[in-house]
């Protein structure tokens, strides 16, 4: 039987036998496990097929390497094939029977199409770049290179004067092909801001490297990033080394070139290149000369095809030659779009909204009056300025400035996909904020000081009417608002006293000021059905606990304000005088804390777009909420149950889709059941899941054996009257 020998990124290693397939990712449930750097979810498997050991990529994320190379379908494997996945290395032992060399075999029937020709990031592991430091002789310690690897300039001699405009760093590879970024004084390269020139690859550090400008002087050096930099195919250290023009340094895997001010612009089939890599010579005359001799025959030759075919005649339609001829207007507009629905897309992760906004304004560009473009561009310019600011709010809230937080949560509008979150984190500033602001208010009005009162309650009040009723903060029609001394007939005074107190406040600073009217803020807004159940609620803790701490810490845990439950809870514990309570409060506290953690460890796994691994903790969390809502936990939804519903069903459909997108339905479906599981209200699960029990219909009819049973299994869903036949079915074949 074949094993397969992994090796650790520590050096240890372990024996697996190949038993038919061995599936090996990062999540628990494949037969190999490996949790370090690089591996995917789901990244490769291994098996045996006809005596030979194939391997084959799962699609995962950073690729699977034999020697070197990345493979892009099952590839036969030898005991002398060196296998990289991430920081692993594994290589084969046993009985399987050799092969001559490596192979790409045919998919089993039914496997999903690899994808080939899908986008290459960078690894982690960069087995290229690595053995550039070891190749031609001994291996080199990383930031060894002390001084510029010598190299050949370029043919050509000195470039014309004037012909840049300073020295700059120009791209030869991917989407930084062709761009240029100036070189003034210290140039830091990375894959994110604060870095100036932008990488946005995998196999890019975040500080990558720098590159500085000191008079005439260019320099290099690397910022000890995972995958180094390398000049002219040397590893950069971390000292710098002066830069020539032509010279071509690599970060991971994206190549720019240095030019200087005095370099000519080249194009493309004119001058010489820069050397790359290794700082590969010109050819030399000899090889010059052949290849003029070679250039005059193919001239010749076309001359003599221009002859004959002037003297056949020139067909109606002439064949084109030379470049390809530019895509379609309305292709290209098509493929823009594609791009644009791609980059705002939450299907592979977070959008990225600055480059989905920079596809659909080039497709603008050629199609002004694109109604998709123009409806995905001001969708992409929303969310966009949604994000920006819900970030920036986070970062206010770290910094205990919760006043610039709320004035920038109530920006996002409530067609944005971030108003949900938001609103919780709102609802949560605003409390801290207004509790102070309150004390502050009440201070103020207390000692008659109008000038500080007035901004002051006018902050908490913003907050406080969000809650409240037009006819508690209004005179009714025909009537009339008066603040001080007796009401007459056909006037009216708010209820709340301190709102009368900031009214008349205003009154006395300003009495030409203009009635006060509640802002409209729909992220702080209570929910259609938000105070009659919070109402409710409150009774239903009211009449089971006693204490009002308990109470009111109950009130906070419905409300998805599990620390601030817990705090009181605390609050609780530590009377001394209140002992008989304390058992009371060490249970709510475990289970507000289980719950709240629980739904924190299901988010974090949605977020990286893994249900699956949501499923536990999630089901978990809802027991627990059931035992603290008990009658009312269907029909009251806590903060908890209601977001882990909506946010599990729609994590799924698009998990699903995901694979369902790569002709793997019956993963898609599996998945799909699973959000389908949790909540049955949202309406594109609803859609696939009737497209599921079709698929285990039409899969039941073609059952031949008990092998086929479990595809039916796998896209049935409970309660589509499948699971009976399957019952029937197997009765029938005698299955186990």
């Amino acid at each position: 039987m074949a094993t397969l020998v992994v090796r650790h990124p520590d050096g240890t290693e372990h024996e697996h036998e190949i038993a038919g397939e061995l599936k090996i990712g990062r999540q628990q449930g494949n037969d190999l496990v490996l949790t370090e750097g690089g591996v995917s979810r789901q990244h490769a498997r291994v098996y045996v097929e006809g005596g030979t050991v194939y391997v084959e990529d799962g699609g995962s994320q950073n690729g699977t390497f034999v020697d070197g190379e990345r493979i892009a379908g099952p590839t036969a494997l030898t005991s002398a094939s060196q296998v990289l996945l991430g920081d692993y290395e594994l290589k084969l032992k046993g009985s399987a029977r050799s092969t001559s060399g490596r192979r790409a075999a045919t998919p089993p029937p039914g496997d999903p199409a690899t994808l080939a020709d899908a986008p290459v990031k960078g690894t982690r592991a960069m087995p290229s770049i690595r053995a550039k430091a070891t190749q031609n002789g001994a291996a080199k310690p990383e930031g060894a290179l002390a001084k510029r690897p010598s190299r050949p300039l370029p043919a050509g001699g000195a470039a014309a004067a004037g012909a840049g405009a300073g020295p700059v760093l120009k791209g030869m590879t991917g989407p930084w092909a062709g761009k240029s970024y100036p070189i003034n004084g210290m140039l830091l390269v990375g894959r994110a801001p604060p870095a100036v020139v932008v990488l946005d690859d995998d196999s890019v550090s975040r500080k990558h490297a720098e590159v500085q400008r000191e008079g005439n002087a260019v320099r290099a050096r690397d910022l000890g990033s995972a995958n180094g930099t390398l000049l002219n195919g040397e590893l950069l250290g971390e000292e710098f080394v002066d830069l020539a023009p032509g010279d071509v340094l690599q970060f991971g895997v994206v190549e720019m070139t240095y030019e200087a001010a005095d370099t000519p612009v080249r194009r493309p089939g004119t001058g010489a290149a820069p050397v790359r890599r290794g700082g590969r010579a010109e050819p030399a005359a000899g090889s010059k000369r052949k290849l003029l001799v070679v250039a005059g025959g193919v001239m010749a030759l076309l001359a003599v095809a221009a002859v004959v075919k002037s003297s056949i005649g020139t067909p109606a339609k002439a064949q084109k030659t030379g470049p390809a001829a530019p895509l379609d207007p309305a292709q290209q507009v098509q493929e823009l779009l594609s791009e644009c629905r791609s980059y705002s897309s939450n299907e592979m992760g977070a959008p990225d909204w600055g480059r989905a906004e920079t596809a659909c304004e080039q497709a603008l560009d050629m199609d002004p009056i694109n109604a998709e473009a123009n409806t995905l561009v001001r969708k992409i310019k929303l969310e966009k300025e949604a994000f920006d600011n819900f970030e920036a709010a986070k970062k206010a809230i770290e910094l205990n400035r919760e006043k610039t937080a709320l004035e920038l949560l109530r920006k996002i509008p409530k067609e944005s996909e971030y108003f949900r979150r938001a609103r919780s984190k709102a609802r949560e500033t605003a409390e801290a904020f207004v509790a102070r602001a309150k004390d502050d208010c009440k201070r103020y009005l207390n000692n008659s000081q109008w000038g500080p009162a007035v901004p002051r309650c006018q902050e908490y009040m913003e907050v406080w009417c969000q809650k409240q009723s037009k006819e508690d903060l209004e005179p009714p029609i025909g009537q009339s608002l008066r603040l001080e001394g007796g009401l007459r007939k056909n006037e009216w005074r708010p209820k709340d006293a301190m709102f009368v107190k900031f009214l008349v406040a205003r009154t006395r600073l300003d009495r030409t000021a203009a009635p006060w009217t509640c802002p409209v803020s729909d992220i702080l807004a209570a929910d259609e059905l938000g105070p009659d159940q919070a109402s409710e609620v409150r009774a239903m803790f009211n009449k089971r606990y006693s204490h009002k701490l308990v109470q009111a810490a109950m009130m906070d845990y419905w409300a998805g304000r599990g620390s601030e439950s817990m705090a009181t809870l605390q609050k609780l514990r530590a009377k001394v005088d209140q002992a008989e309570f304390h058992q009371l409060a060490d249970e709510l506290i475990r289970d507000v804390s289980n719950v709240d953690q629980l739904f924190k460890t299901g988010e974090s796994a949605l977020t990286n777009e893994d249900p699956e691994r949501a499923v536990a903790p999630f089901k978990e969390a809802l027991a627990t909420d059931k035992r603290i809502m008990e009658s009312m936990a269907e029909s009251h939804l806590s903060f908890y149950r209601k977001n882990i519903f909506q946010d599990m069903a729609a994590a799924s459909y698009l998990r699903g889709k995901h694979f369902a997108d790569r002709e793997d339905r019956r993963r898609g479906c599996r998945i799909w059941k699973l959000g389908f599981d949790f909540y049955k209200g949202n309406t594109d699960l609803n859609r696939v899941v009737a497209f599921c029990s079709t698929q285990a219909q039409n899969a039941l009819n073609g059952v031949g054996s008990c092998s086929d049973i479990q595809a039916v299994e796998d896209f049935a869903v409970t309660g589509d009257g499948i699971a009976e036949q399957v019952a029937a079915k197997k009765a029938e074949l005698k299955c186990r």
